[in-house]
Order: C-alpha cells, then sequence, then structure tokens
C-alpha cells in the first residue's frame, strides 16, 4: 500500500486559511490525499443551532436548499459519531464500524437517508474545533470496511490538522466581537488564579494530550485529572477543552 503523504501545499493552505469554509476545504484536500475513499464531504456546524454548510470536493458549498442540507440541518446530531464527539467536545479521529455496531449504523437517519443510497457502508471522520467554535466534520466514506492499517494514517492526520491550527485562533475569527475578546486577554497568570498543577495539565491540553495520557505522564489518577480539568474551565470561563487550550 503507498505511503499516506498530504503535500506540502495543502498544509500551506490550512495554516494559511483565512476563514472556516477555506480551513474547510484545504483540510478535506489533505484527508482526500491520504485516504482514498468513494465519497468525501466536510460540514461546518454549530453544536448548538445545527446550522450547517457542506462542502463536495467536486460540488462545492452547497445552496441553502439543497436536500443534504436540509436533511443535515435538522437530523445532524442523531449521528451516531456525532454523539460521541458532542459528549466529549474535543477534536477526535472516529471509524464507524469501531464505534457503532451495524445494527444501530442500520437504524440511523443520516444511514438510511443519505449514506445507503450512496453506497456508503463505513465511514472514517475527523472532528476538528474552529477558533470561532463551529465544528469542522471531514467525512471520508467507503462502500467496504475500512482496515485498522488505512485508518491509522486519518488518526495521524487529525493530530496534525489540530497541531497547526490550534496556536492560530485569530486567523479563523469571523466575529469582530471575538477578535476584540481574544486580543484584550491579559496573559494567563494575570487574568486566573491558577494551581501549579493546573498549569501543568493545561500545558499537556494544549499539546493535545487526554485525560488517561495526562495521568500517565503526571502521575496522577485519570480522576484527578478530569478534577483539575473541570476547575480550569470554571477559572477560564470557557466549556471546552480546545477553547482553554487557546489561553496563554
Amino acid at each position: 500500500m503507498p505511503e499516506a503523504r498530504v503535500n506540502l501545499e495543502t498544509l500551506e493552505r490550512i495554516v494559511s486559511a483565512g476563514d472556516d469554509q477555506a480551513l474547510a476545504e484545504a483540510a478535506l484536500a489533505g484527508l482526500c490525499e491520504i485516504s482514498p475513499g468513494d465519497h468525501f464531504s466536510a460540514i461546518l456546524f454549530h453544536p448548538g443551532t445545527l446550522a450547517a454548510e457542506v462542502f463536495f470536493p467536486h460540488q462545492g458549498w452547497l445552496a441553502s436548499g439543497n436536500d443534504f442540507r436540509a436533511a443535515a440541518n435538522g437530523k445532524l446530531i442523531e449521528h451516531p459519531l456525532a454523539r460521541k464527539f458532542l459528549k466529549r467536545q474535543e477534536p477526535m479521529a472516529l471509524l464507524r464500524s469501531r464505534e457503532v455496531s451495524n445494527k444501530e449504523w442500520r437504524r440511523s437517519f443520516i444511514y438510511n437517508e443519505l449514506d445507503r443510497p450512496l453506497g456508503v457502508e463505513d465511514i472514517a471522520t475527523v472532528y476538528h474545533v474552529t477558533a470561532s467554535k463551529r465544528v469542522l466534520v471531514l467525512t471520508c466514506g467507503r462502500s467496504r470496511r475500512f482496515a485498522d492499517h488505512e485508518f491509522t494514517p486519518i488518526q495521524a492526520y487529525h493530530r496534525i490538522l489540530n497541531g497547526l491550527t490550534q496556536f492560530h485562533p485569530m486567523s479563523r475569527c469571523q466575529d469582530s466581537t471575538q477578535i476584540a475578546e481574544l486580543s484584550h486577554r491579559a496573559p494567563l497568570g494575570q487574568l486566573v488564579p491558577l494551581t501549579t498543577r493546573e498549569r501543568e495539565i493545561l500545558h499537556w491540553l494544549r499539546g493535545g494530550k487526554r485525560d488517561p495520557e495526562i495521568a500517565i505522564i503526571l502521575r496522577i489518577s485519570p480522576r484527578t485529572v478530569n478534577h483539575h480539568v473541570a476547575n480550569i474551565h470554571r477559572k477560564l470561563g470557557v466549556e471546552t477543552r480546545t477553547a482553554a487550550a487557546m489561553f496563554r
């Protein structure tokens, strides 16, 4: 099997993307480069309102009256993989056949109304939270199941995508209020009284580490890590790990 690689030009497009749509297009191009598939798409949506924008490589951004977009607006929240993301609200890569049983999958609206007519039986999905707090959902659908070795580069790509974008929140803030808020934030030490342990955990959160990994690094229990993360969220006034990681 050929080695999976993302072109440097694509990585440059991701880093220099000026808004969420440009980021979505570049990020999807990268997924297409590393993973052969039958159907690719990028969806931008806000978990609170379910307002969705859908992009296909050969069709561009779909008009608001498109059937797919209408379905996504009303039913994306019911997608079995989307529910798993919404529980954690952090970047991740998921494989349908690993996470959701065939029985549950074939009962879902998304499968019956959208994927089954296309012949899609397995989906690799990359979730990324943009600086403007929309969720970017990248999908690679296939008519057959992914093998483990085929999903591994997609997991690596998810980590690369998060690393490329997490330190550049200003470049993709489309709302002037958000830009002003980010611009006027005080340094972390002047803003909130985080403890030494909380600062250590926040450092590893910025690096994309999860609770079990942080627990091993710091030699404490995952439950203790989770308790500290909750305190960090409370002190910073944020709801997600991605938002916390933006503070400096």
